[in-house]
């Protein structure tokens, strides 16, 4: 199980499958791929056409099951291969490899993962953000008890069984859970309200400079404009690369930086578990 995200911005791929069959196309042959793979360490001369795959699809409103063959699964996806050159130099690429518009972030959420996004919170020295973000958390009712009930399945979603909570210079406390539920739980962000989930955790990096090389700078997403084929603006995520990391906080990385681009773009970034 995972969090999947996918940025809603035009391109040639689109143009011809739309995205909802792409991302049907990708679910299946990700599912195709781990049955092999998990066929394979106890027969491993099985062929793609002995594998059945168990394929969870969304229609008319219902969860629906379909059992296909990897080798089945593996033709369709063809259709969107041969698509997969128009990948190479688009903007909304977050993660490295064909048809990264569309990302995951994979469960069990680490623990460091969590702490990467709690640590954002400035709660303290007379900055407000903190105050204002719990202020709006107050007002919309983001309490955090759909993410504690996540928790309830020890594992499973977090590596953590309780979350992590950070204290306001007010008494107030804000927790991980709510994080979670305000970044992951709202199954459509908008381009406005990116810039506002980077404005609240300080993951807005404006003006960076102009007279540097790109692979100079630290950040690990910049987005640059440019005018007559010279650099006008950049903007970047503000993280840099980090030693210390996990699967979890890479993949957490790459989600931020699809923010970074839904805000810059004006797209809207789809969220779903």
């Amino acid at each position: 199980m995972s969090i999947v995200y996918y940025l809603d911005f035009p391109c040639p791929v689109k143009e011809q499958v739309k995205p909802g069959r792409m991302l049907r196309l990708l679910y299946a042959r990700e599912r195709a791929n781990e049955a092999v793979n998990k066929a394979r360490k106890t027969n491993p001369d099985i062929r793609p056409e002995d594998v059945q795959v168990d394929l969870t699809l969304k229609a008319d409103g219902t969860q629906q099951l379909k059992v296909a063959s990897a080798a089945e699964i593996q033709k369709q996806y063809a259709e969107l291969e041969s698509l997969a050159h128009h990948c190479k130099d688009c903007r909304a690429r977050v993660e490295p490899q064909s048809f990264g518009c569309r990302g995951r972030i994979e469960f069990p959420v680490s623990l460091k993962a969590e702490a990467m996004l709690i640590g954002r919170v400035h709660a303290s020295h007379g900055d407000p953000t903190g105050s204002m973000l719990c202020n709006y958390f107050e007002n919309n009712g983001i309490t955090g008890n759909r993410t504690a009930e996540m928790r309830k399945l020890p594992g499973v979603f977090f590596e953590a069984d309780k979350p992590l909570v950070r204290r306001l210079d007010d008494g107030r406390r804000i927790s991980s859970n709510q994080v979670f539920e305000l970044f992951f739980l709202t199954g459509q962000v908008s381009s406005k309200h990116a810039r506002f989930l980077l404005g609240m955790f300080d993951l807005y990096e404006p003006n960076l400079p102009l007279d540097r090389e790109l692979h100079s700078l630290s950040n690990l997403f910049v987005i640059e404009r440019e005018d007559s084929g010279m650099p006008v603006s950049r903007v970047g995520l503000k993280i840099k690369d980090v030693k210390d990391d996990d699967r979890s906080t890479r993949q957490l990385q790459n989600f931020l930086g699809a923010l970074l681009f839904a805000c810059e773009y004006g797209s809207d970034l789809w969220v779903k578990i």
